[in-house]
């Protein structure tokens, strides 16, 4: 589990290189809303089920085919199981987005995790997406994304999702 995050981390990093795409003109502003479910496991014998995740990325175009923005999601790491804790965090953070090769979609954040409800914790943490997304054409693009958050929390808790959702340009 951690070797796929690793990896996930180690690609989004050396994404970051420029490769020919389609650029994104650095005056654009784009407006991405998403959605996903995983599975989350806490380090030790931490917790671990089913998770969810929804949110949005407020991006604007750094020139070429990268993007820089602000993300904030909530994040239930346990949202289907109700004998586990009540792990829910507002998500909120920096992320650097860049496509390759016109239709993958790479990404990475520092992000800080505010614990809801009964969570009185306020965790940081890594996200990192590996995902697919058409070339742009249009106002509007879907898109769907593998994404892991491992959060530096009591125990460290890591969550891999499966997201979809639609880009807005503007």
């Amino acid at each position: 589990m951690i070797y796929s995050r690793l990896v996930c981390v180690g690609v989004a990093a050396l994404s970051m290189v420029s490769l020919p795409t389609l650029a994104a003109e650095s005056d654009e502003f784009f407006i991405r809303p998403h959605a996903g479910i995983g599975y989350s496991s806490a380090s030790g014998d931490g917790a671990s089920g089913t998770s969810f995740h929804a949110g949005a990325r407020f991006l604007l175009g750094a020139g070429g085919n990268k993007l820089y923005g602000l993300e904030v999601t909530y994040i239930d790491a346990y949202a289907f199981d109700d004998d586990k804790p009540d792990t829910e965090y507002l998500a909120v953070g920096i992320v650097l987005e860049k496509k390759v090769a016109r239709v993958f979609n790479m990404s990475i954040g520092t992000i800080g995790y505010f614990g809801l409800g009964d969570n009185t914790n306020n965790p940081f943490g890594l996200m990192t997406n590996l995902g697919w997304e058409p070339e742009y054409k249009g106002m509007i693009t879907p898109f769907i994304t593998f994404r892991t958050d491992l959060i530096f929390d009591e125990s460290t808790i890591n969550m891999s999702s499966l997201s979809v959702g639609i880009r807005f340009r503007f």
